[in-house]
């Protein structure tokens, strides 16, 4: 996520961000570097191309729902293979040489209920694909197929969801289906045990396990964060953030006891605010961003949030000690690559884009969650910014009107503090006399 970036109008500034993280990544405030990527643009040659291997493959699926896979194909294919982009167009590559890919692409964009069948056909033939690149090509008939699919939905209805909805990846789906073929087979039969090689799910539940208490994210509702965030060059500002499930934020930048803006989302829309000029202005996605993602309410390695795709690369070392490293890819076509220290799963770095690179240190746990208390954002040109949490609180009493737009220009720190002494209040208040509770971030499931 992005609390501030380019693109902002001169009456709308907010320069004083220009983007720097400023969050703690190990409990959920992703934050993309100023480098990452909008969505990029393709002709319309390479654009036709992709959408016709696309309705070749499935020539059921929806125009609308062909477009936009073809869209987030070539942006993956851009980032990953760069090379095969620049081949797209001749006659050395085929729909064969990225049905998987394809297929994947095209399950992510079905999400209606009536297009479940289509899902199952699309799972089908990505598995049928997948199994006549492998060494035995009877282990690729229709049969065999849907013998796998069937013991996948069996073992494991979380990897049978991913696979329908198009959010496992070739390596990771291979693994499921070479254990699936072990299903039901005779010990005699069976091949010498091989160590299991840990794939992106497994890495990402272990940081699930290592940084949580029990289930310490079932029961948060909401959180805040008060820090100081010093920029290369020595400027400092008071950031705080307010997070509500499910996606709501408000953040306030701060000078001394003066506010310097707000930015906001309610769930439904972004507003921001400048006090003593304006009123709140409602404004675009596209204008924030990256700080869009600000709406995340948990780190996506918790595996809580929708519509991305994990991939395990290759591993890496960090001051000496052994990194996983995973991609993060939304199907908007942002991504980064999360770093976790091979022991302890705890998120040390990020990469992005550009050079930009995130590393967390000072880990607490609050409220049963692993918190990084330091994060340093440092660009290619080695300059770094530095953000120290000095608060994190966990289930305030912040009511949904809290995000929404605040009428009139009495924004500053000291009217903000009677807004969340009052929030406060309402979150110890008894029972009504009705026999209710005062509405409350932990009793809101919005």
């Amino acid at each position: 996520m992005m609390l501030a970036s380019g693109g902002w109008a001169a009456d709308q500034a907010a320069p004083a961000l220009a983007g720097k993280p400023v969050a703690p990544g190990a409990l959920s405030l992703k934050l993309a570097a100023p480098g990452e990527p909008t969505a990029p643009k393709f002709s319309d040659v390479q654009l036709a191309r992709v959408s016709g291997w696309m309705r070749e493959l499935a020539p059921a699926c929806p125009p609308a729902a062909v477009a936009s896979a073809a869209q987030h194909f070539l942006e993956e294919l851009q980032w990953r293979q760069p090379d095969s982009l620049d081949r797209l167009l001749t006659d050395s590559v085929s729909a064969r040489d990225y049905s998987s890919m394809l297929l994947r692409h095209l399950a992510v964009q079905l999400t209606a209920a009536p297009q479940a069948a289509l899902r199952e056909e699309l799972a089908r033939q990505r598995v049928q694909v997948l199994l006549a690149h492998g060494n035995s090509a009877s282990a690729a008939t229709p049969q065999a197929t849907a013998g796998l699919i069937e013991k996948l939905k069996g073992t494991s209805q979380v990897y049978y969801r991913r696979l329908l909805e198009g959010r496992i990846e070739d390596g990771d789906l291979n693994l499921l289906l070479a254990d699936a073929r072990q299903v039901g087979r005779s010990p005699a039969s069976l091949a010498p045990a091989r160590p299991k090689e840990q794939t992106a799910a497994d890495i990402m539940a272990e940081f699930s396990r290592h940084n949580q208490k029990d289930r310490a994210l079932d029961h948060l509702r909401a959180y805040t964060i008060d820090g100081t965030l010093t920029e290369f060059g020595g400027k400092t500002e008071e950031l705080l953030l307010f997070k509500l499930r499910p996606d709501r934020f408000r953040l306030h930048v701060l000078v001394g006891d003066s506010t310097r803006y707000i930015l906001s989302a309610d769930g439904t829309q972004f507003w921001q605010q400048i006090p003593g000029g304006k009123p709140p202005q409602v404004v675009s996605r596209e204008s924030l961003g990256p700080r869009a993602y600000l709406t995340e309410f948990v780190n996506p390695l918790f595996g809580e949030l929708e519509n991305y795709t994990f991939n395990r690369i290759e591993d890496g070392t960090l001051d000496g000690r052994k990194i996983y490293r995973i991609s993060v890819l939304r199907t908007d076509g942002s991504h980064y690559v999360a770093c976790l220290d091979a022991e302890s799963f705890q998120e040390v770095d990020e990469e992005y884009p550009g050079g930009i690179r995130v590393r967390y240190s000072d880990f607490r746990e609050v409220a049963g969650l692993t918190v990084a208390f330091r994060e340093e954002t440092s660009d290619a040109k080695g300059h770094k910014d530095v953000f120290v949490l000095t608060r994190f609180t966990a289930n305030p009493g912040l009511v949904q009107e809290f995000f929404e737009t605040v009428p009139g220009h009495d924004l500053n720190y000291f009217a903000f503090e009677r807004l969340a002494a009052n929030a406060s209040v309402a979150a110890s208040a008894p029972a009504t006399p009705e026999g209710g509770q005062a509405p409350t971030a932990a009793n809101n499931k919005n």
